[in-house]
């Protein structure tokens, strides 16, 4: 509970709450001991600050990020008409600190370019209102200081923005790097111990077979005690390439890719999303392409969940199945209406189609399935 505390009052969340309860708790004294100031224009003004930083809020957190753009332009437009409303009623030009909270929002439904463009126009009511309906005699220079605060705080979020997408972009990058590594690592393992395998299986049994084979020649051919030892000897040699038979398969049946190892090094560190892994222990994968592109195939829903789903969960079940092995990937993010498949899940597809797989995706109310079968026959 702590901690999903924490993932929603961030520290910039907090300094903006706070910030704004300055300016409201002071306004709303200034405005109780000012003269000019009746009671009805401070209960307006209460309800306009308390309806903007609940918007404001709403608009701040992420499931915001995943709605219509339309969606978010009401969102901030009527953030907006309430620090304007409050212009009106609130006698004290310093409100305009609720515009700067404001602008924090805008490289969300725009540019950080055109947001500057726009600038002007959305700063001018605070000179005119402030100027013409108060009679403030400096209301143009408050106007302008506010001016260049808002430029200033949309170049820091912007910037701000920049330096996070980096850091995940690198994260992720690295994450990725990590579980290939894993899987190169095991890769170069399996292909020493295959080595070492077919060695002993071509040396090493060659000459026992003709070994066996001598003895058995050696046998029929003498009499006596000479008999007996070469046969004692025949049969040691039978039972030496037999142990050596059975080593050999070992080796080579221990040499299977650890899948669920290089997963792991994929799950470090994943910003906001929970993994479930369910994988069955019966499962042993010998070809490392196809455990690379199981690899790559979950990277990739990955990285989808985390750019495009309000997903904070996400199954993921690998099972044995008689058919091979069924790979399956669900997250508990919002229902999507209308489902396009990008390049990322058409470069899954034909993956997967490459090793003689299927793949199929199913988006419903519960949020993005993801359901791959690959045949027993290339594992």
């Amino acid at each position: 509970m702590l901690e999903k505390l924490r993932s929603v009052f961030t520290l910039d969340i907090l300094s903006a709450v706070g910030t704004w309860a300055m300016v409201t708790c002071s306004a709303w004294y200034f405005m109780f001991v000012d003269t000019r100031v009746d009671s009805s224009s401070i209960i307006a003004a209460a309800c306009l600050h308390i309806c903007f930083i609940v918007l404001w809020l709403f608009s701040s957190s992420e499931k915001t990020k995943y709605y219509t753009q339309s969606a978010k332009v009401l969102l901030l437009s009527v953030q907006y008409l309430c620090v304007t409303g409050l212009f009106f009623l609130v006698p004290y030009n310093y409100t305009a600190i609720l515009i700067t909270i404001w602008c924090t929002l805008l490289p969300s439904v725009m540019s950080v370019r055109s947001a500057i463009f726009t600038a002007p126009l959305w700063s001018s009511p605070l000179w005119l209102i402030y100027q013409f309906y108060w009679q403030e005699q400096y209301a143009f220079v408050s106007a302008a200081l506010f001016f260049m605060f808002n430029i200033f705080a949309l170049i820091m979020v912007n910037t701000a923005e920049k330096e996070r997408q980096s850091k995940e972009h690198a994260n992720q990058l690295n994450r990725e790097l990590l579980a290939t590594q894993n899987l190169l690592s095991q890769a170069s393992q399996q292909e020493e111990r295959v080595r070492i395998a077919r060695n002993i299986h071509d040396l090493l049994g060659h000459h026992l077979t003709a070994l066996t084979i001598n003895l058995q020649v050696a046998s029929r051919i003498t009499e006596g005690d000479a008999k007996e030892k070469i046969d004692t000897c025949h049969g040691l040699a039978k039972l030496l390439l037999s142990d050596v038979r059975e080593a050999v398969s070992e080796i080579r049946e221990k040499s299977d890719v650890k899948l669920k190892d290089a997963l792991m090094e994929l799950f470090k560190n994943l910003p906001r999303l929970k993994i479930q892994l369910h994988f069955d222990d019966n499962l042993h994968i010998n070809e490392v392409n196809t455990a690379d592109t199981i690899i790559k195939c979950i990277q990739e829903c990955l990285t989808n969940t985390l750019k495009h789903s309000t997903a904070d969960q996400l199954v993921l079940n690998i099972d044995k199945t008689e058919q091979g092995v069924s790979v399956n990937l669900s997250d508990n993010g919002r229902p999507i209406k209308h489902f396009n498949m990008g390049n990322g899940l058409k470069g899954m597809s034909e993956r997967v189609m490459q090793i003689g797989g299927k793949i199929s995706f199913t988006p419903d109310q519960r949020g993005f399935h993801t359901s791959i079968t690959i045949p027993q026959a290339i594992l």
